[in-house]
């Protein structure tokens, strides 16, 4: 994890981009409730978290990140404030079924 994104991941969400290929094409939904529905049934994924607790959600069109939540609600924003991430730590994503993933923290090498 880079300086730069640490702030980001912790006081507003994770940006899916760089793994959209990941997620099943059907789990990305509108950006808001304002907008024209996908030109698809949207199919939320669930996510279950290293910290013992899942959430399900779908990915924002536009801003490529899962639903916002509030922090104090199971998604991906009390996971990172509740995870503790620093400089270096990895987020890992695993699939573990159809719509199924784990997420994890993988923690920076330890500088010897």
């Amino acid at each position: 994890m880079r300086r730069e994104d640490l702030w980001t991941f912790t006081q507003r969400n994770v940006p899916l981009w760089d793994i959209l290929d990941f997620f099943p094409p059907d789990s990305i939904g509108p950006r808001g409730p304002g907008d024209a529905p996908r030109p698809y049934e949207v199919k939320p994924v669930t996510i279950e978290t290293d910290l013992g607790f899942s959430f399900e959600s779908d990915i924002q069109f536009g801003s490529w990140i899962f639903r916002p939540r509030s922090p104090k609600q199971p998604g991906m924003m009390k996971w990172c404030r509740e995870r503790g991430l620093e400089l270096g730590d990895a987020i890992v994503f695993e699939k573990l079924g159809d719509r199924r993933y784990r997420l994890s923290l993988e923690r920076a090498a330890a500088a010897g």
